[in-house]
């Protein structure tokens, strides 16, 4: 026993010392090693999220590479048309005629975004669904596309174009064949689709066409668009990064 100190007090500074806890000082310290971690970890799991967003839509234009070289073998080496003649968003885009590869069922477009096949399986990269639904129309306003589409591909596939452009009237349906890419590493076939556009059909590599989105800010083109080119490998690529990719390639 300790010399000074009676058995009941020893008893009482026992009883004391678990209701002792942290000072507030300690307090004070771990809340900020918490903050520093917190702050350490959220970026890191914000850049992961953005990484498996981009993968999966890397992953959606590699299938529809696929399906469009299976298209061409079915077809006497055409091309399937991005879009072409007719007001049927069921006939005149460029996933109606490749949903066979991916999916059992056929195209459906329906009358909004939630239940469109333009907004469900490869057809829907998770980044453009969180984007504006056209230009500064944030929801469908009753005009242009009651969808939001994700993808776009090459108009140049139609054997017409760009000479329909003069009569302004959409490709007839014709198409180019297989065999007549003659650099088929560098010639777009299907990429991210901007909100600018919102159409099945890409004719410019400018940001009103294509979306570079992935990696950048919402709502801007500091990121970069996905690509699958006509040998079906994808690629990720800056508007910066665009001046070897090949649109017209009937030359």
């Amino acid at each position: 026993m300790s010399v000074g100190k009676s058995k009941a007090d020893l008893w009482r500074s026992v009883r004391r010392a678990p209701w002792a806890g942290f000072t507030l000082i300690e307090l004070l310290v771990v809340i900020a090693i918490i903050a520093i971690l917190a702050g350490l970890l959220l970026p890191a799991l914000a850049r992961a999220k953005t990484q498996t967003q981009s993968t999966l839509c890397k992953s959606n234009l590699k299938q529809m590479g696929v399906a469009t070289h299976l298209y061409a073998d079915d077809n006497t080496d055409k091309l399937p048309y991005a879009w072409a003649t007719g007001n049927d968003p069921n006939r005149n885009n460029f996933e109606t005629l490749l949903v066979k590869y991916i999916k059992p069922t056929a195209f459906n477009s329906s009358t909004n975004t939630a239940t469109s096949d333009f907004a469900v399986s490869v057809f829907r990269c998770p980044i453009r669904l969180l984007e504006n639904h056209w230009q500064n129309y944030k929801n469908y306003a009753g005009i242009g596309n009651p969808w939001k589409i994700s993808y776009g591909m090459n108009q140049y596939t139609s054997a017409d174009f760009p000479a329909s452009l003069a009569t302004g009237q959409p490709p007839n349906g014709t198409t180019a064949k297989m065999s007549s890419v003659r650099q088929p590493t560098d010639t777009l076939l299907i990429a991210d689709l901007s909100f600018l556009l919102n159409h099945p059909a890409i004719i410019y590599l400018a940001k009103t066409d294509v979306g570079y989105k992935h990696g950048g800010r919402l709502h801007q083109a500091d990121g970069q668009a996905n690509i699958v080119f006509m040998d079906a490998h994808v690629e990720g690529r800056s508007l910066r990064q665009t001046n070897g990719i090949v649109m017209e390639f009937k030359k």
